[in-house]
């Protein structure tokens, strides 16, 4: 599935339906990887409060069993909870690299940031497994592999702040892409509403980020899907992490 045929015009409500089934489809379609996160072996476990989505005005009496998720919503969940198990996990890299002085001087507005990116992504990754776990699924503690791989790889030639900015910003332009690409294909309004409102927080690191790197902090007109990650081989070409310094 492209990009294109995600964006497609939406003039008749048959496109629509037709298109969302294509776009589920290619989430459907990694499944097989989102599994393959929830039991990686020697994966380290991310610990922290889970938060459950409830309704509220419920009657007085026995409450109604709020019904759990469309099975391809759990499978974009368990997509997006393992970007986030990424996005801390590299964020906690740059903490521990600034502290063992490996990157340098390091401004206090810089580490500033990344801890409370982390703290957000943290968040992020609770509300998901959260969102699995009350389906009676798995929580996700794994990275795509092929994403950790690529970062990883690049973390490891970070030397300076401004390397692990570019590496971050990256990493933030792939989670924010995807999540605008998830919104259409979930289907569940707690899951919408759960994209929805971790979307523009991945876009507002960016802006920091471009802002440290010394760019204009609100570069596009509309935001797009170019970087968008839906499974393994699934970014578009060129997408690849930058060259760190």
């Amino acid at each position: 599935m492209t990009t294109t045929e995600f964006e497609s015009n939406h003039t008749n409500e048959e496109p629509r339906q037709t298109n969302k089934i294509a776009r589920r489809s290619a989430f459907a379609a990694v499944g097989g990887l989102a599994a393959a996160a929830l039991v990686t072996a020697g994966s380290s476990t991310v610990s922290g409060q889970t938060r459950v989505p409830t309704r509220a005005g419920a009657s007085v009496g026995k409450a109604p069993r709020q019904a759990a998720p469309p099975e391809g919503d759990l499978t974009i969940g368990a997509l997006a909870a393992s970007l986030e198990v990424l996005a801390v996990s590299t964020y906690q890299a740059a903490l521990d690299a600034a502290g063992s002085g490996a990157l340098g001087a390091v401004p206090p507005a810089v580490a500033e940031y990344v801890t409370t990116a982390r703290d957000q992504h943290q968040e992020h990754l609770d509300a998901w497994n959260g969102v699995l776990a009350a389906a009676g699924k798995p929580r996700v503690s794994a990275p795509p592999a092929d994403l950790a791989k690529m970062v990883n790889d690049q973390f490891a030639r970070v030397t300076t702040v401004v390397g692990a900015a570019q590496l971050a910003l990256w990493l933030e332009q792939v989670a924010a892409d995807t999540y605008l690409f998830a919104i259409k294909a979930l289907e569940s309004p707690e899951a919408i509403t759960l994209a929805g409102s971790i979307f523009p927080i991945d876009r507002q690191h960016q802006s920091i980020l471009l802002f440290v790197l010394g760019m204009y902090p609100v570069p596009q007109v509309f935001a797009n899907t170019d970087m968008a990650y839906t499974g393994t081989g699934s970014l578009p070409p060129g997408a690849t992490a930058p060259e760190s310094r």
